[in-house]
């Protein structure tokens, strides 16, 4: 079963059995639960290969890396909330530059990933991303890049 419906199932029973608790106040806390457990899947300061300074959330900010030969993949910036407002939505400005390979990937849930930038040389995006309730994701995964990224999600 997964963390997140044990979590739910948890909070239901603790609810049932807490006087003055009822279906809002606990749906608010599994909100906050599955937010924050949505932040785990954020690469730590000390195991991203560059630098990230975090906008006015963990979906936003900016991101500027060198690589030397990197072959493997970086969260620098997502996170996973249960709702959205609507038509929430960022904008990703992104540069690569380099030799390898360098793509910049949504994961929001579907199958597959959304490739906003893909390059073995130089390429750019500059995208509007509207982001759906759920996890939403942005990944760099190298394969034997040397180079400079630069990611702007604001």
């Amino acid at each position: 079963m997964r963390i997140t419906a044990v979590i739910f199932i948890i909070l239901l029973l603790a609810g049932a059995l807490l006087p003055g608790c009822g279906k809002d106040e606990i749906l608010a806390v599994y909100g906050d639960l599955v937010s924050a457990a949505g932040n785990l899947g954020l690469d730590s300061e000390w195991t991203l290969q560059g630098e990230r300074t975090f906008g006015e959330d963990k979906y936003t900010g900016t991101y500027t890396a060198q690589y030397e030969d990197f072959t493997g993949q970086e969260c620098p910036f997502g996170g996973t909330a249960l709702e959205r407002r609507e038509n929430e939505h960022v904008r990703v400005t992104c540069s690569v530059q380099g030799t390898g390979t360098a793509r910049l990937e949504w994961n929001c849930g579907y199958d597959t990933a959304v490739v906003l930038a893909d390059t073995a040389g130089e390429d750019t995006c500059d995208e509007v991303i509207y982001l759906a309730p759920g996890s939403n994701y942005f990944n760099l995964v190298c394969e034997g890049f040397t180079g400079s990224v630069e990611l702007t999600i604001e």
